[in-house]
């Protein structure tokens, strides 16, 4: 499930052989900074972007399409050994230890529907901003400058054709889900481990918490349930029938118009706590639900089950 990955090599790592490093790139060039005199090398290296400074070099790209010139299907940390070792070998250094500072986890999961309708049923994620620029595309951001986290969703299909990257010709009609979460920045902290080096990528406590934060995270997204056909059976007295109409027009609403009367309440400062806007959203939320009268979409069964399977194999 790795994708694109950031990695730094510090010059001790390679030793007395960093000066010859470049001789190994493809298409390497030099600039030097006229103020500083400081001297870099950039260069690819089978799709990856390598770029040398005087203590060390920075490589950046995706771990499958090095491997297998191909991102659609993600590397499992068996696989991600073979692409270390191939970089190493193409780099005649090893870089096992090199410090991993952004990581791509994801998955690209066949649907029987348009990716659009997936990514309309899912609503917020606790703490993140919800970003929905195009049909095709859903973000879930942090507030700050910083993004230590991002979840996407994507049409991977209509993603490579405007990208004008190749896929397998079996796959041009799919409808293929893109689900990542990318790490950016103090990894060791993100994932509570000691050091976050690019062995650890194949590490198996290291690919669990990945999994785990992966699943979690996907799991603690709101979603857009359907009215059940048999609800009007769950009414006995008034205030049952009182409940569910109130429920019943929650959940015909359009979730934007109770986006928008917390993001009201919140530029009026209603609240002293901001973690009450946060409150009265899950309050909504758990009126709507508690009628009894709404199921989980069919959509979001087959999108839940995906990402299980996905998850599955460790």
């Amino acid at each position: 499930m790795y994708d694109k990955i950031k990695l730094y090599v510090d010059r001790a790592i390679v030793g007395e052989q960093y000066p010859t490093i470049a001789n190994y790139l493809d298409n390497a060039n030099q600039i030097t900074d006229m103020h500083t005199g400081e001297t870099k090398i950039y260069g690819g290296l089978d799709g990856l972007k390598v770029s040398i400074y005087p203590n060390g070099l920075s490589i950046v790209g995706s771990l499958p399409k090095f491997l297998h010139k191909s991102n659609v299907y993600p590397l499992d940390r068996h696989t991600a050994a073979k692409a270390i070792e191939k970089m190493s070998d193409a780099l005649h250094t090893h870089v096992g230890g090199a410090k991993v500072t952004e990581v791509e986890f994801g998955a690209n999961m066949l649907m029987r529907h348009e990716v659009q309708e997936y990514l309309k049923r899912l609503g917020d994620m606790p703490l993140m901003q919800r970003y929905n620029f195009d049909p095709d595309t859903l973000y879930f951001k942090g507030r700050g400058k910083v993004q230590p986290k991002v979840f996407a969703f994507y049409d991977k299909i209509a993603d490579a054709d405007a990208k004008g990257m190749e896929y397998p010709d079996d796959l041009r009609d799919a409808n293929l889900l893109r689900y990542e979460m990318r790490l950016k920045g103090r990894l060791p902290q993100q994932l509570k481990v000691i050091e976050m080096v690019a062995t650890s990528l194949t590490d198996k406590n290291v690919y669990r918490k990945l999994v785990a934060m992966f699943q979690n995270h996907y799991f603690s997204i709101s979603k857009q349930k359907q009215l059940k056909t048999n609800w009007m059976e769950d009414i006995k007295t008034v205030s049952k029938a009182y409940e569910i109409l109130f429920a019943k027009l929650l959940n015909q609403s359009d979730p934007n118009q109770i986006k928008e009367f917390v993001e009201e309440l919140k530029a009026a400062k209603v609240f002293d706590d901001r973690n009450d806007y946060y409150r009265l959203k899950k309050k909504i939320e758990q009126t709507a639900a508690r009628a009894s009268i709404t199921e989980t979409d069919e959509f979001i069964r087959e999108l839940d089950n995906e990402v299980r399977n996905v998850c599955a194999y460790l």
